[in-house]
């Protein structure tokens, strides 16, 4: 299969998502997959991504998944664009360039923010667990700077990795996007994060 744009997709399958969503908690702003985070670290320097997972754990804290290397310096703090909502990185996995191993960090909103598994352009299915998807699967992914793209899984990458084709280049900001494969009534099942352009 030729490689048109080739870039890598994170799958979730990770041991974060054993907390699983729980029942959700009044709450004053909410977080959803899809949405434009700013991350500012201690030095004042900062970045924004995309959140790709969102649930609420059993200590009725709302988290967030996107990219690891969304994170670049200990300390800081994220804030989601359009509720407001503030959280701290409390996990971040980033492998060594290249190697096609994990990328993935993990957010705590607190428990004041409510998560959402629906987006205004994208319903999500509210699982507990990821799909796996296989060489020739149809997937699709939603960045912030970009916007939502299909395309097909070429090969896998590393253990924890996919790489992509027939989708145009991602651009900064889109990391930690979800990535989901929809299934025959337009559900969408939640597959892994975007990482980004490789």
């Amino acid at each position: 299969m030729t490689i048109r744009t080739a870039a890598a997709l994170l799958v979730a399958g990770l041991s974060l998502l054993a907390a699983a969503p729980t029942a959700q908690a009044t709450s004053l702003a909410t977080i959803s997959p899809g949405e434009r985070i700013d991350y500012t670290a201690d030095d004042g320097s900062g970045s924004f991504c995309t959140t790709g997972y969102v649930y609420t754990g059993t200590n009725d804290h709302s988290y967030a998944i996107t990219a690891g290397h969304c994170h670049t310096e200990d300390g800081g703090r994220v804030i989601a664009q359009i509720s407001g909502a503030t959280g701290y990185f409390v996990a971040t996995v980033v492998a060594p360039a290249r190697t096609g191993g994990p990328d993935y960090g993990l957010i705590d909103f607190g428990p004041r923010v409510a998560s959402r598994t629906a987006t205004d352009t994208v319903a999500f299915a509210a699982t507990a667990s990821p799909l796996t998807p296989n060489v020739g699967d149809t997937v699709c992914r939603l960045g912030v700077s970009s916007g939502t793209h299909c395309g097909a899984v070429a090969y896998t990458y590393g253990d924890d990795q996919f790489m992509t084709t027939g989708m145009p280049a991602s651009v900064a900001g889109d990391s930690g996007g979800p990535v989901w494969i929809t299934d025959d009534d337009g559900t969408a099942h939640i597959v892994g994060i975007w990482l980004g352009e490789n």
